[in-house]
């Protein structure tokens, strides 16, 4: 992509630039009107562009209004440091290049935009202001504004439909596919657990903790007597599957936590555990049945393969399509915001 970069300096609050590089010239005369263009050339400018694509701007107010949109989604916990902010700006702005450029492929491939869609979105929008004195005098102008940028965001998004959307395969390809990619199509490995939880708070004392685990130690001692793990569990357990006897059924990798994990990863099925420390107490695990990885046969996931195969050239095909763009492009970009 030819893109040339404008350095410039500038003052954010009021997105102003310095225009150009000031040479010193010999010292000579000059009248005071020469004077004052001289004075007015040295002062900054307003900065009215983010971007100029392949000689379309894209104008600082859509910029403006795309950041307190993004700031609303994206910042909403708070303070936001000054390097996050500048990746943010520079996101931003990234974002309507690319929104320019779909627009004007969109176009010269003479897409039209959801008509219907629009006029919904600007009549919603109309009635919203109905009531304000003010809306009268600035409606024609705002509304025109508004379905302009309408139609270009409805262009922009049947441009990345049509790119992304894409046939279905043949059932060889589709073989293929499942072939490559058996992990896609795996049952992973799934324990049957039962659980006896007794919950502590986090922010208890040592000797309440002590206390937890010398009541779990007793209770597996009782376990491995002979006492029922479930009637124990309906007595002891504070975690709801108490009810259930302590069974929470099949659980997959990863949905327990490390400590737990650990543990269950060196039971054999009938095993009960020794007391586990966690974060919500100390815990007695009884590892009930552990199944084996399973691959499922073509038939039964044809249907998913066939829309994960869609969906993956869907986005090659997508990156494809925007690097392309990109390239046979030009691009000036008005870098200032996020240096």
């Amino acid at each position: 992509m030819f893109m040339t970069r404008v350095v410039l300096l500038v003052l954010w609050c009021g997105v102003f630039f310095w225009v150009g590089e000031i040479f010193a010239a010999p010292q000579q005369a000059v009248s005071p009107k020469e004077k004052e263009v001289e004075e007015q050339e040295k002062k900054p400018q307003t900065l009215d562009y983010i971007a100029i694509v392949n000689g379309q701007k894209v104008s600082m107010g859509q910029y403006v209004a795309a950041l307190r949109r993004g700031v609303r989604e994206r910042f909403y916990h708070g303070r936001v440091e000054e390097e996050e902010a500048k990746e943010f700006r520079k996101d931003v702005a990234d974002e309507l290049i690319e929104r320019e450029l779909l627009v004007q492929e969109a176009k010269r491939r003479k897409l039209k935009p959801d008509a219907d869609e629009v006029e919904v979105n600007v009549r919603a929008f109309d009635a919203k202001f109905q009531d304000d004195p003010e809306w009268a005098a600035a409606r024609d102008k705002v509304l025109s504004e508004l379905r302009e940028k309408l139609n270009d965001d409805s262009l922009a998004k049947l441009m990345k439909l049509s790119v992304m959307s894409m046939k279905v395969p043949a059932e060889s390809e589709l073989r293929k596919y499942y072939a490559e990619n058996n992990a896609l199509f795996t049952t992973p490995v799934r324990n049957r657990v039962s659980l006896i939880l007794l919950r502590v708070d986090p922010s208890s004392s040592s000797d309440v903790w002590k206390q937890a685990s010398d009541e779990a130690a007793s209770i597996v001692e009782r376990i491995n007597g002979g006492a029922d793990f479930a009637e124990l569990a309906r007595i002891h357990s504070s975690d709801k599957s108490a009810e259930n006897g302590g069974d929470m059924g099949f659980v997959h990798l990863g949905m327990l936590g490390e400590n737990a994990e650990k543990v269950l990863a060196i039971m054999e099925p009938g095993e009960v555990s020794a007391p586990v420390v966690l974060l919500e107490g100390v815990s007695i695990f009884r590892l009930v049945e552990r199944t084996s990885p399973t691959l499922n046969t073509f038939e039964s996931v044809k249907e998913r393969a066939q829309k994960l195969y869609q969906r993956e050239k869907g986005e090659e095909a997508w990156k494809a399509f925007l690097a392309r763009l990109h390239a046979g492009a030009k691009v000036t970009i008005n870098d200032a915001p996020w240096r």
